[in-house]
């Protein structure tokens, strides 16, 4: 199929699938197997699996699928290589399925600007050979949501397997939990339209119930889900504390807990709404002070370019695509209500989780903006 500039769609493919291996490759005898850093508490929870049967502590149960990878390696004396492989083809197909994905709202020249777009961003993709989480979950999510989207009739055996896909998102990371209430939403909107009404009330009270209970599972378990140590020591990025003195607070219920987290926002909310608005600037501001000039340069203006997307085309956004675009918006909320719940990460890790469906929106966006005839055309 011809494209514009006259461009035929087999090289634009081969251009960008050698584009994709290229940056393995540079990744690869750059970086090397990436063992140390935060891979080497998953590699010693891997070890405490083999030898004792569970983990040091329970909160590593929601990064199981990356212990598990790395126990099986330990267990049967393979190489980490076999793990790095597996995330690079991971990778890759995430990278098809958001070309798909782009296809699907856009038409084809989209498609392949918006997926060249998303190969560029190469500090999403150089979690490939690190030993982290991101790599995968990154992946999982972007093909859960291709999985998702390409549902044409919802069958048992297709609930079944998305209930699968998001049972292993929210044991890759914690935040997979988020797919449960962005599904529903799609779902209800795609397939129940008639019955809206008494399905959502049916459908929210479960999720509720759910998310209640996974929720205060995960915040008792410590880690990223730990919400009172950055008020004590009012963090806005996790780990950097902005004060000398830490602040006495005292919660009469279980701290990590719904409970407890909303003790906080209900008894110190000037303290809450302060840092949740310097949370939620460190999010979608992306700059670090301590990241070099072109680190923050080529960082802000690739999401100020998806911003200014999604604004061109905000007012037709919901016209075409409704459910897709009501999930991944509650996918982006979501996360940028957790990170000003607790803070933002050291490295935009948590922005570059929904990375993908913030350009997914632009991609949609631009292409409705650019399709508004002017006044008084043919």
């Amino acid at each position: 199929m011809p494209l514009p500039f006259g461009i035929p769609d087999v090289y634009l493919k081969i251009f960008l699938g050698v584009f994709w291996l290229g940056m393995q490759v540079v990744f690869f005898y750059g970086n090397g197997i990436v063992t140390d850093l935060e891979a080497t508490k998953y590699i010693y929870e891997a070890q405490q699996f083999l030898q004792t049967g569970h983990y040091s502590s329970g909160k590593f149960l929601f990064y199981s699928v990356q212990i598990f990878l790395i126990a099986a390696c330990l267990k049967w004396h393979l190489s980490f290589l076999f793990i790095v492989i597996f995330q690079m083809v991971m990778n890759g197909l995430s990278a098809i399925c958001f070309f798909k994905l782009a296809k699907k709202f856009t038409n084809l020249t989209y498609a392949y600007g918006a997926t060249f777009f998303f190969l560029v961003f190469f500090y999403y993709h150089l979690f490939n050979t690190f030993l982290f989480t991101e790599s995968l979950f990154f992946s999982f999510s972007i093909i859960y949501s291709w999985a998702l989207f390409s549902t044409k009739k919802f069958t048992v055996v297709r609930a079944l397997m998305l209930c699968a896909f998001v049972v292993l998102l929210y044991f890759t990371r914690p935040v997979g939990l988020f797919f449960i209430p962005a599904t529903i939403v799609y779902l209800l909107i795609r397939f129940y339209s008639k019955k809206i009404l008494l399905i959502s009330m049916a459908a929210i009270a479960a999720a509720v119930a759910i998310l209640f209970y996974l929720t205060n599972y995960s915040l008792a378990s410590g880690g990223e889900f730990d919400f009172l140590l950055p008020y004590q020591n009012e963090m806005i990025i996790c780990g950097v504390s902005s004060i000398s003195d830490a602040h006495s607070i005292k919660v009469p219920v279980e701290k990590n807990s719904i409970q407890g987290l909303w003790y906080v926002i209900t008894h110190y909310p000037d303290l809450f709404f302060r840092l949740a608005s310097h949370r939620l600037i460190a999010f979608f501001g992306i700059y670090r002070p301590y990241y070099s000039w072109f680190h923050n340069l080529f960082a802000c203006g690739y999401f100020l370019i998806m911003y200014a997307a999604i604004i061109a085309g905000a007012r037709r956004l919901f016209e075409k695509y409704k459910p897709e675009v009501w999930f991944m918006w509650v996918m982006i909320l979501l996360t940028a209500a957790t990170v000003m719940l607790s803070c933002d990460e050291w490295s935009n890790r948590f922005i570059f989780a929904v990375m993908p469906f913030l350009l997914l929106l632009a991609t949609h966006s631009l292409h409705q903006f650019s399709s508004v005839k002017p006044i008084g055309s043919n």
